[in-house]
């Protein structure tokens, strides 16, 4: 019985876990490469999520068209998130940088109500995978989906980073903005692209977790504070390391579910992030201001 359990847990964990992994990214990536933590992340879900629902009310998508349409709308709102914040306010102090992009969740989902409304939204399934099963151990066809589209996201970015001018543009602004600067890097086209490149994260974050919950309104700023838990469990520095912080935070938010309740797990997981803030040491601050 007790098995059984624990293999409920994991699969319910990692479903979710492969989202806070693909958020966690999103904001491991703005922060090394401006020093900022972006509390709309949550809204580049909410919205990709139901912008590929009035796609696919309006279109027949089929898979890959769902995940270009996705790719390409998180994209273009990661800039649009980029000009309205950072890119206004490039030298001003972090805390108004900061609450800039909680002023942009709170507009969003304001927008987001305005024109879908407080209902909840069920997302269809664009890409479906078979269920898999060892022993005691199973993951349902909804955690394959979840998992298989957070791993290929992480090794494409991964990818991208390592083996492409602009990717090494990024890692070196993230490392020391004043040498890339002398190196030719554009700090501030590096910073847009960071932005961009945490909406597509977020859009497919929604892609994964919209037929499992459904979409609603104010589903943005909860699933955006456990991707800031995920990425300060993960370290912010290695892009594997910041996605296993995403899966284990699923899988302890499954346990305490099973173990305790829903309610309780949302108090210990905020605990969790608060236990983070005060003793978990964040990199050190190597670029200068841009």
């Amino acid at each position: 019985m007790l098995a059984l359990y624990l293999a409920q847990a994991v699969n319910s964990g990692l479903a979710l876990g492969a989202v806070y992994g693909l958020m966690a990214l999103g904001f491991s990536l703005v922060y090394n490469s401006s020093r900022l933590i972006n509390f709309a992340q949550g809204e580049l879900l909410l919205l990709g999520g139901l912008v590929l629902y009035s796609l696919s009310q309006a279109l027949e998508l089929g898979p890959v068209t769902a995940l270009l349409a996705t790719g390409v709308f998180g994209f273009v709102l990661g800039q649009v998130l980029y000009a309205t914040t950072l890119g206004m306010t490039l030298t001003a102090q972090p805390l108004r940088q900061l609450m800039l992009t909680v002023a942009a969740s709170l507009v969003w989902q304001g927008a987001a109500i305005l024109i879908w409304g407080k209902n909840p939204l069920k997302l269809e399934q664009f890409v479906v995978l078979p269920p898999f099963r060892l022993g005691a151990f199973f993951l349902s066809a909804n955690t394959v989906t979840s998992l298989v589209l957070a791993v290929a996201s992480v090794a494409t970015l991964s990818a991208f980073l390592t083996l492409t001018r602009t990717g090494r543009a990024i890692r070196a602004v993230s490392m020391n903005a004043l040498a890339a600067r002398l190196q030719g890097v554009n700090p501030v086209r590096a910073q847009a692209l960071s932005f961009a490149l945490s909406g597509m994260l977020a859009a497919l974050a929604a892609m994964a977790i919209g037929p499992q919950t459904m979409l609603r309104y104010d589903m943005g700023f909860g699933l955006g504070l456990k991707g800031f838990v995920a990425a300060t469990l993960g370290g912010y520095s290695s892009l594997s390391r910041v996605f296993a912080g995403g899966l284990l935070l699923g899988v302890i938010e499954a346990c305490l579910t099973l173990a305790f309740s829903a309610d309780l797990k949302e108090t210990l997981t905020y605990s969790l992030l608060v236990a983070l803030l005060v003793f978990a040491r964040l990199p050190q601050d190597r670029q200068q201001k841009v």
